[in-house]
């Protein structure tokens, strides 16, 4: 394995822990509450169409 390999897959490493450690942080709760702040932001477009009768 190279140097640059090396470095690759260590920098890769610490990426993946950083990103589990961020995760980690959050409860369930809060990311329920990101995800429903994300989709008010979002326009109508995505809305289930209505269809049928009433």
């Amino acid at each position: 394995m190279t140097e640059a390999q090396r470095r690759f897959e260590e920098v890769q490493r610490q990426r993946l822990a950083e990103k589990v450690a961020k995760l980690a942080t959050k409860t369930h709760k809060d990311r329920v509450h990101e995800f429903n702040e994300k989709l008010e932001l979002l326009s109508e477009h995505h809305d289930i169409p209505k269809v049928g009768p009433g």
